[in-house]
């Protein structure tokens, strides 16, 4: 009689664990996604971001700037009178973690869009994932390959300028200078490999010749062999793709071996841990192409990202007592575009009609520049979005 009662007990335990199992996972391909992250009395939006690991130093000021925003948003009242619900949670700075994050999201917490992840490497298991699951995802990674080619990239934006338009700047300044021999130095993962791949091809077309070029891990500590080898060549100057803390120290390695050759770091530097944890001494001269939020105060007043950019920084390092960087710009960019594609949608909320309001987004003042998005461009930013910055006397100057 037990062991007759615990047969079906198991059977029907069995039905109800799958039955909960096909309702979580229900697939929202096709146009069956009406109603997701919508129930009548919020937007919900899924974040997924780096808030320990290596990627951490982006992840924790991120999640600050897109707090922020939404509790902005939230306080006046909504999107036309609907407030945005966050479900947010850390992938951990890793590339498994932050898929199974998304999975959650969308499977589970059916929230409308996702914001993230914060990093290259752990936004490209998202993209095919969220493609076949229809949802709108605003990535914070820089790779090139994350929104582009957007015909490939219906359901993924990205708010860093791409590493091609990083590449493009940096060499502009290059060839400028007469610095046209270059070593280069790169992490070794899905973002420093994006950007060595443009910064070859751009590098090429404005005649500078990559002299030198290694890779080092995220983690590593000591990066002077791969910087003795690049000294070993002489070049004129010196490019590194990554980001804190490994660009921290590649800086560090740089002055212990009593170099002085000019040095160039990727819009990925765009923390204040970078200098931090460098020191400001070691800081000293570096040159970085980024968005202006460190230098408003030398923008001229007519400047159309002056007023935001201010008002901004000032709202963070009031709620924060941090200062506004780049990289939180850039969570608080992608935010801003769900925000703004939410509030020119006319009829019925989905994640489809998210999606195309995104995509036809047209001078959206951010502030990492001012968004012109497009069926043909999911990033909608350029090179001009960009300004050559160096580190002077313990601030960031614009840099002649």
């Amino acid at each position: 009689m037990g062991k007759g009662w615990r047969f079906f007990a198991a059977i029907a335990l069995s039905s109800f664990v799958m039955t909960a199992c096909g309702a979580a996972g229900t697939s929202t391909s096709g146009n069956n996604n009406a109603g997701e992250g919508t129930s009548g009395k919020e937007y919900k939006i899924g974040v997924d971001l780096e808030l320990t690991g290596p990627s951490s130093v982006w992840g924790e000021p991120q999640i600050h700037a897109v707090e922020m925003l939404v509790d902005e948003v939230n306080q006046q009242g909504g999107i036309n009178g609907t407030p945005i619900q966050l479900v947010k949670y850390d992938n951990q700075s890793k590339e498994t973690e932050s898929l199974v994050v998304a999975k959650k999201l969308v499977e589970q917490d059916h929230v409308l869009a996702i914001i993230g992840a914060g990093a290259t490497p752990t936004t490209m298991p998202l993209v095919p994932y969220v493609t076949e699951q229809r949802v709108p995802l605003v990535s914070v990674g820089s790779g090139d390959a994350i929104a582009s080619p957007a015909s490939e990239r219906k359901w993924v934006f990205k708010t860093p300028v791409s590493n091609q338009s990083i590449s493009k700047k940096i060499s502009e300044y290059l060839k400028q200078k007469g610095w046209t021999r270059v070593g280069f130095l790169s992490v070794n993962n899905a973002y420093g490999d994006s950007g060595k791949s443009e910064f070859v091809k751009t590098a090429q077309s404005y005649g500078i010749q990559i002299v030198a070029s290694e890779r080092f891990g995220a983690t590593d500590t000591d990066m002077k062999p791969q910087l003795t080898s690049v000294k070993n060549a002489s070049p004129d100057a010196l490019v590194v793709w990554a980001i804190p803390p490994a660009a921290s120290l590649v800086l560090k390695g740089y002055h212990e071996l009593g170099l002085n050759t000019p040095i160039f770091f990727s819009s990925g530097a765009g923390s204040n841990k970078f200098v931090e944890l460098a020191g400001t001494d070691a800081a000293e001269g570096v040159y970085q192409p980024q968005s202006k939020i460190w230098v408003i105060d030398q923008l001229p007043d007519s400047d159309p990202q002056k007023k935001v950019l201010q008002s901004y920084a000032q709202s963070y390092k009031s709620k924060y007592n941090i200062d506004a960087s780049p990289i939180d710009g850039m969570a608080y960019d992608a935010t801003l575009l769900i925000i703004e594609a939410l509030k020119t949608i006319k009829g019925e909320v989905t994640r489809d009609s998210l999606r195309d309001a995104i995509e036809h987004l047209n001078g959206v003042v951010g502030i990492t520049g001012i968004f012109h998005l497009s069926p043909q461009d999911h990033v909608g930013l350029t090179d001009k979005d960009l300004t050559m910055l160096q580190f002077r006397n313990g601030r960031w100057v614009i840099a002649q």
